[in-house]
């Protein structure tokens, strides 16, 4: 009998010990199925868990600083073109009215077909969008920012605005939509904001550009007063040199806007490459703490599927073992 009770006290012991041999199998099988020492925070150490937890956190914040910067990446693109328009359209104007010094009957209407043509591509580039969202709008972003060429070729001429000929903020200029000439000081605060964005935890960039832009209304007055200029003979000269100084300024405003443009994006491609260099070495770490090597983990297998298949050998022998055996 006392033979029996030790025997079913192996027997436990041996069950007991398969059981736990079983359980690390099941453990080893999934570090050799993920690469992963556990997916259960509770398998680490106190210390692993909360840097696992740490890493992973800030890489979900870094992920989401680059899903914005993909977001306005476009844009910047979108703004880059634009200016690059204008300022072509700005550049062959000017040349024009250097070639039209004087009043001349026989290219007078040629002239004003270029100098309406020229506001025409300047509303279509400042009212350009990006899906629902108008670029060049301030924070109106579902409102067209600019009227078109033909109402611009409309305004008062010679234009009635004082030198030098530029909207004091918050009032906007006579080509924006939301201008009223009975009441042209009625103030727009949000024709005048520029899009910003924080792009990582300590960096916000600037980089919306709107069409109250000064070079864009030294663009748009010199054209009306080139405008002005065809329709007056008379102050031909004296409208005309104004149309030149107005546009060879707006010019380079423009130009000088465009560079801030491409800086913000020279910025944004060089945020969103260290924040992948963050990405990649945070993941690096969490790699680090989680990763097992494989080759060890397929050796610790077969020693144990071995220890194993002997311990349900014995178990097996014990288990058939009775008083019987001892008689």
């Amino acid at each position: 009998m006392v033979d029996m009770i030790s025997t079913l006290g192996l027997q436990l012991v041996s069950s007991s010990n398969l059981s736990k041999g079983q359980a690390l199998l099941s453990n080893l099988t999934q570090q050799l199925t993920t690469g992963k020492y556990s997916e259960n925070l509770s398998d680490y150490s106190s210390s692993s868990a909360q840097k696992i937890l740490n890493f992973n956190g800030t890489i979900d914040e870094q992920n989401g600083f680059l899903s914005v910067i993909e977001t306005i990446a476009p844009r910047l693109t979108a703004y880059d073109s634009a200016l690059s328009g204008v300022e072509d359209t700005a550049s062959d104007a000017y040349s024009a009215l250097l070639s039209a010094s004087t009043y001349n009957v026989d290219t007078n209407a040629s002239l004003q077909s270029t100098i309406k043509g020229a506001m025409e591509q300047i509303s279509y580039y400042l009212n350009q969008q990006m899906g629902d969202r108008y670029l060049f709008s301030g924070t109106r972003y579902d409102q067209s920012p600019v009227i078109s060429g033909e109402d611009m070729a409309t305004l008062p001429m010679p234009p009635t605005e004082v030198s030098p000929y530029l909207a004091t903020p918050p009032a906007v200029p006579a080509y924006d939509t939301d201008y009223n000439a009975a009441s042209p000081a009625d103030p727009y605060p949000e024709a005048y904001i520029q899009d910003a964005v924080r792009i990582d935890t300590t960096k916000t960039l600037t980089y919306g550009v709107t069409s109250e832009d000064q070079g864009f209304q030294q663009i748009v007055m010199g054209l009306r007063f080139a405008l002005s200029a065809t329709n007056d003979s008379a102050n031909y000269q004296t409208y005309m040199n104004t149309a030149r100084d107005l546009l060879s300024q707006g010019l380079a405003n423009v130009r000088g806007t465009h560079t801030d443009v491409t800086n913000a994006a020279t910025t944004l491609n060089n945020t969103q490459a260290t924040i992948t260099g963050n990405i990649n070495n945070l993941k690096n770490q969490v790699d680090n703490i989680e990763n097992v090597d494989i080759n060890d983990v397929s050796v610790k297998i077969t020693v144990l599927e071995a220890q194993l298949q002997a311990s349900y050998a014995a178990t097996a022998k014990m288990v058939n073992l009775s008083i019987l055996d001892y008689l």
